[in-house]
Order: structure tokens, then sequence, then C-alpha cells
């Protein structure tokens, strides 16, 4: 067993909080997944008008959701995982303090800049991103890690989406969706990093035979991994046709046959993996559907919404409960608490594909998949903002966690 923690000791609140980045940025992000959704619902019900200086509800609802909540998840999740791929000591202090305003000044752009010159919300915007990819790229560069560049040219990409939605490059709505192609990405890249890794270690301390360990890198990630993004792009610019229904239909059947060889089924009793599963589950699920309605059969909104709360939804909120667990040396457990709140987020996905599917239903349905994803969020909140804003466990609690743990329970 070995126990490892680079953050530094604080001695108070606010020093554990900024000691590394997934803490204030995973705050940020359960925080936005549940109040731009609760606003959300209430200007797409008429319970609310939105005020006249935001975007347009639907671009907004958009925007804060890939650009907020992923930004910030995103954010999170880097800056932990750039310390282990680094070596060095996680980004913290006034780093932190910075980046954090720079994603709420984002949030304020998005709320008021119908009144502001665009070139001011741009700049208030892409400031997030501008100083994420500083700090990220900043960790690389003085370890000399040259393999994780590709995330940092991810990080620049959403820089320049953030530029071109603000600057009106594009049309608002091409841009978004370009953004989550990018999400689809990086769930891609780094979904095929972690499952297979997870699933491997976890099945090894079950001692299971390797001829049912998961599959290597192979020609089947290699072609779910290129044609994700095409698919995406075609779609994008050319949402009808034989094109996008035939790339998408691909990529979404290799990101489905690349899941199988990850041999997720074996991990039906650990939560905190299975999830992992399901979550990139719905990536392939997503395209799928998004081919569906590409070829005229159904909504557009079943795939996007597939993909967006099942696939980015579920794997951040997966992740980010590994993430918190791992680096504040607590034992990789579920519990009930988080269990229901993942089992309540993939139903609110499969509500609200079904309201794409069943237009007669769907405002019941979209409302009933907001109020799951709420609940989902809560729940995941009520877990760990505690832990978010709290210390760490110490060496000697974390020794004595692990010793009343044996290899393969919960």
């Amino acid at each position: 067993m070995s126990v490892i923690n680079l953050e530094t000791l604080p001695d108070s609140r606010a020093g554990w909080v900024l000691s590394n980045g997934f803490r204030p940025l995973f705050v940020l992000a359960t925080l936005q997944a549940l109040l731009a959704i609760t606003a959300w619902l209430a200007f797409w019900s008429g319970w609310a008008h939105p005020p006249q200086s935001m975007l347009s509800p639907v671009l907004w609802h958009g925007h804060e959701m890939l650009f907020g909540f992923v930004g910030a998840a995103m954010g999170g999740f880097l800056l932990a995982a750039v310390a282990n791929w680094t070596g060095r000591k996680p980004v913290s202090g006034v780093s932190l303090v910075l980046l954090s305003l720079a994603w709420l000044l984002a949030r304020i752009v998005a709320i008021g800049g119908g009144n502001w010159p665009d070139w001011l919300n741009a700049l208030g915007a892409v400031s997030y991103w501008l100083l994420l990819a500083f700090l990220f790229g900043r960790e690389l560069i003085l370890a000399g890690n040259r393999r994780n560049l590709k995330v940092l040219v991810i990080i620049g990409l959403f820089a320049v989406l953030s530029l071109a939605f603000h600057l009106r490059w594009l049309a608002a709505l091409d841009v978004l969706h370009l953004a989550l192609v990018l999400v689809l990405m990086l769930l891609t890249l780094i979904g095929g990093r972690i499952i297979p890794a997870f699933t491997r270690n976890w099945l090894k301390r079950l001692a299971i035979d390797e001829t049912r360990m998961p599959s290597v890198f192979g020609p089947v990630d290699s072609v779910a991994m290129v044609l994700t993004p095409l698919a995406g792009i075609v779609w994008t610019f050319r949402p009808e046709g034989w094109a996008a229904t035939m790339l998408l239909a691909l990529a979404g059947a290799a990101q489905l046959l690349r899941l199988t060889r990850w041999q997720g089924w074996q991990t039906r009793s650990e939560p905190l993996l299975l999830v992992l599963h399901i979550g990139y589950a719905w990536l392939g699920v997503g395209l799928l559907l998004l081919a569906g309605s590409s070829a005229g059969l159904w909504m557009p909104s079943a795939g996007l919404h597939a993909l967006t709360i099942g696939a980015m939804g579920g794997m951040i909120m997966a992740v980010a409960s590994r993430a918190a667990l791992g680096h504040t040396g607590r034992p990789l457990v579920a519990g009930a608490i988080l269990t229901l709140a993942f089992m309540t987020l993939h139903l609110a996905a499969l509500a609200r594909v079904l309201a794409a599917l069943w237009p007669s239903a769907m405002m019941t349905l979209v409302l009933v998949s907001g109020g799951l994803w709420l609940l989902a969020f809560g729940l995941f909140g009520w877990r760990y903002l505690p832990i978010l804003l709290g210390p760490s466990l110490s060496f000697s609690e974390r020794l004595k966690a692990e010793q009343g743990r044996q290899p393969g329970t919960k």
C-alpha cells in the first residue's frame, strides 16, 4: 500500500480549500449544476423571466453548461491530475483565487453581457481559459511532460471557441456544438486512459485471470478517437444528410465496441467503477441517437441530452467523486448517498432522452429530468462539499482506513 499526498498541510479552512485545484473548482461546478439548471427550468417553464441583459435562454443554457459547468469540472480535474502526471506539488493559493474569480467573471458576462461591448464580453469570458491554459501548461513544461500537451491544445481550443461565441465569428449554436465536440474528445481521451486502468487495478486486487482484463489500446480505440470529432464537426455544419448519419453511426458503434473491451460488466459490485462505464456508454448511445436525428427519425435533443446529461454529467460526477476521495486520502467507496446520486443522474438522462422521443409528454418529462438532475447534484453536494471544503485525512487515519478494508470489498 502506498499513501501519496502532494498537498501542503494548511492550518485553516481557507488554506485547505486553496490547496489543490479540484477543491474550489469542483465546488463551483456543483453550484453551477444546481443554480444554472434551476434557472433554466424556471425560464423554460415560464415560471420566471430571464433578465434582458442575459443571452437568449437557450444559448445561455448551453453556454453555461458547456463553458461554465464543464469548464469548472474540467479545470478541477486537470489541475489535480497534472500534479500526479508531473510529480510536482499541486497548483494552489493565489493562483486558484484568480482562476476562480475568472470563472465567476465569465458567469457574470453570460448574465449581464447583453449591455456590454462584444470585446469586453470576450475578454471577461476567455480569461478563465487563458489562465487555466497557463497554469496547466506551466506544470507540463517545467516537468518536461510532453505526453499531455494534447490536453493543453483542447484547453486552447475552448479559449478560441469562447472568443468565437462572444465576438460572433460563428453562429452561436455552431460554437456550442463545437464546444460539445471538444467535450466528447476530452471524454474519449481521458476516459480511454482512466477507465481501463482503474478497472484493471481493481480486477487485479480480486486476482482475476489476465484473459478477463481490459484490453490494451488498439485499432478500435484509434478509430473511436478519430471518428468522434470528425463526426461531430460534420454534424455541426451539416446536421442532416447521409454523411453526418453515417459518421455518427460509425462513431457511436466504435465507442460502444471500445467500451465492451474494458470488461465493465465485472465491476457491477463496485459502484464507483461501474458508473465510469455507464457514463462512457452514454457517449456511444448519444452518437447513435444523433445519427438517428440526422436521418430524420427523431429530434436532435435526444442525442444531445444523452451526450450532455448522460455522458458529460455522468462522467463528471464519477471522476469528481474518485478525485475528491483519492486526493483527500479517503477510501474509494461510493456509499449509499453517492450511489443514489449516480442512479438519479442516469435516470435524469433517460427521462430527457424519452422527452425528445415522446413529444406529447415532453413538458412533463423535461421537468422530471430537471428535478432528477437537481436531486442528483444535491446529493452529490451533500456528500462532497464537506470533503472539498475540509481537511484531508491524516497519514495515520489513512492507514487505519486501509487496514479496515479487504481487497475487493466496497
